[in-house]
């Protein structure tokens, strides 16, 4: 045998070597991997002597979930809760029309009425026939006289205007009774007729 073939067998037995070597690692790896799984599986399932207690944990389950569901079903549907004064956060723009209705609506008042007029658009936010914003409440149709007759345009806030919205942004409760109307003492109209008086404060009554 020539130092060629002899060469070429030490190749051949060099790989077969090689191969038993890789395989024995993959083995290795793929039991492993069997071990991992095996033992992740068992700790998901738990213990084999707490199959019945797993059972009545199952059990229990609907039951629970049931009184959930009446509790849901027996519960009242949820309404729009009225806003303390205090936290609402009211932007630049929705402060000056505030001002600008108790000014429109209330110049001439005490600050007490120019107060009432601010509140009584708040009050509206928080009910739920009404728009959820100032802008939407103060346009609404019909709603604001000075709106459909111009005057809103053409008046600007005074200083009691302003402290009449700073005063109401710091209160903590609603000092008008709830009021979500009011109208001109001068005469009786369809808030006398169809809604609840609350009192008279200036040149208004108010109603809710």
């Amino acid at each position: 045998m020539d130092s060629f073939q002899r060469r070429r067998q030490r190749r051949r037995r060099r790989r077969r070597r090689q191969k038993t070597i890789i395989f024995s690692i993959f083995a290795i790896l793929v039991s492993g991997v069997s071990i991992l799984l095996a033992g992740a599986f068992k700790a998901k399932s738990g213990p084999p002597g707490e199959t019945t207690g797993a059972s009545v944990q199952s059990t229990e389950v609907p039951t629970v979930t049931t009184a959930a569901i009446q509790i849901k079903t027996a519960a009242p549907k949820p309404t729009k809760e009225p806003t303390p004064y205090y936290n609402m956060r009211i932007s630049e723009k929705d402060s000056y029309l505030l001002a600008k209705i108790a000014m429109a609506e209330a110049e001439g008042e005490p600050l007490r009425g120019k107060e009432l007029v601010i509140m009584v658009v708040l009050n509206c936010i928080a009910d739920d026939e009404f728009p959820d914003t100032v802008h939407d409440v103060i346009y609404q149709e019909r709603q604001f006289s000075p709106i459909d007759d111009g005057r809103f345009d053409r008046v600007e806030p005074d200083k009691d205007c302003w402290k009449a919205l700073e005063n109401v942004k710091a209160l903590e409760k609603d000092i008008s009774d709830g009021a979500l109307y009011f109208e001109s003492c001068d005469y009786d109209n369809w808030h006398s007729q169809n809604l609840t008086f609350l009192y008279k404060y200036g040149n208004h009554k108010f109603y809710k």
